[in-house]
This record gives C-alpha cells, sequence and structure tokens, in this order.
C-alpha cells in the first residue's frame, strides 16, 4: 500500500476517533492487544510495512515479522 494511501487510510481512522496507539508484531502484537483491551478501549490493528513504520523496525525485519499498527479509541455508550 502507498504511502500517500496509508496516509489517507489514518487521516479517516483519526477522523472517526480512532488513536494511533503503537507498531508492534510478533509474539509482543498478543500481549499489546490484550492490554488496550483490559484497559477498555476499543482496538483496531492493520498491518503495514517496514518502509511505512515511523521509526527504526529493523528488529521486525530481522526477525521476519509482520508489522502492525494498532489504533484506540473509548467505546462509544
Amino acid at each position: 500500500m502507498g504511502t500517500d494511501k496509508m496516509a489517507k487510510i489514518r487521516q479517516q481512522l483519526e477522523a472517526e476517533g480512532w488513536n494511533m496507539a503503537s507498531v508492534t508484531g510478533g509474539a509482543h502484537l498478543k500481549r499489546t492487544l490484550e492490554m488496550y483491551q483490559e484497559l477498555g478501549v476499543e482496538v483496531y490493528f492493520q498491518e503495514v510495512k517496514p518502509e511505512e513504520c515511523e521509526g527504526c523496525a529493523q528488529c521486525f525485519t530481522e526477525n521476519n515479522e509482520t508489522i502492525y499498527r494498532i489504533y484506540t479509541r473509548p467505546y462509544s455508550t
């Protein structure tokens, strides 16, 4: 997915009240998702490519892990 398309998706998510919370992958992904759910927030995540990450993604690529960007927002009441 191109960076322009990713930026549009991110803007749309933010307009819907989602906040980018973290970028993770591998075994840490499951723990991170569980943590946010325990905190009582709604969670959405999407796969991203290393070049779409903000910051270093070297450890993910060296371990051949899929990288995910996690968004959260309060549950609607």
